[in-house]
């Protein structure tokens, strides 16, 4: 079976008709994808509103598709992937591009919140261009066809988090000075209150340092191993998203 091709746009899914004038999308959908008249597709307005709809003019300023049929779904990240809220609370790494890769992996696993957090040991301070993670973010849930869009937040200092710690569980990991590996933590905590809404933390290359994981064990958190070996940034994160996920 053909795999139908996905689209979050920002237009009115409640109607009987939709029009999309947005450059890229059209672009893509005129000379990447070369859709015809009559090829159908899945319409989402990041909401939780899927429309199932079939293509019905084309042209250089717009597109207008005919909704077929609709339905509201349950969002993945506003409502939970297995009935989990995970917020990922990633250090800056060095390169753009492992921070990309990331924020790609943590949206098709189903994160509901991607928080860029500014550690001691961060050697970026910035966040890079965010509209090209918006970007990166959209392509992925329309890849792995998500309902809605994680939200990317700005650049969170280490302190404010201290400061403020959001609520239910609040996890970190690091490969040598731990509580406990990860898997028993998701066991223990699976039918505590505040389970199912997940705080993620994961360090920088060179990892935590001890200072914050002293002050994240003072706000109620639990610091984890993943495993024996000491993994990059990207691999702890997409590890550590699917064990607290799927596990």
């Amino acid at each position: 079976m053909q795999q139908i091709q996905h689209f979050f746009v920002e237009a009115d899914l409640s109607g009987r008709t939709v029009e999309i004038s947005d450059d890229n999308l059209l672009h893509q959908i005129r000379n990447v994808l070369r859709f015809r008249i009559g090829t159908e597709c899945v319409l989402l307005d990041g909401k939780g509103t899927k429309a199932s709809a079939k293509l019905v003019e084309l042209n250089k300023k717009f597109a207008q598709f005919e909704v077929l049929e609709r339905e509201i779904c349950e969002k993945t990240g506003g409502g939970g992937t297995n009935g989990k809220i995970v917020r990922l609370f990633c250090a800056l790494p060095k390169k753009p591009a492992t921070f990309e890769l990331i924020v790609q992996k943590a949206t098709e696993l189903g994160v509901s919140q991607i928080v860029p957090l500014d550690t001691a040991r961060c050697q970026v301070h910035s966040l890079y261009k965010t509209d090209r993670l918006k970007f990166i973010i959209k392509e992925a849930a329309e890849q792995c066809e998500r309902i809605d869009l994680p939200v990317l937040c700005p650049l969170m200092p280490f302190k404010d988090f201290i400061a403020r710690p959001p609520t239910g569980l609040i996890l970190a990991g690091d490969p040598w000075d731990f509580d406990k590996p990860l898997r028993e933590v998701v066991k223990e905590t699976s039918k505590t209150a505040g389970a199912k809404e997940i705080n993620l933390i994961i360090g920088p290359e060179g990892g935590l340092t001890t200072e914050e994981i002293v002050a994240i064990r003072k706000a109620g958190g639990t610091i984890f191993l993943l495993g024996k070996n000491v993994l990059r940034m990207e691999t702890a994160a997409v590890a550590a998203i699917s064990v607290v996920l799927f596990a």
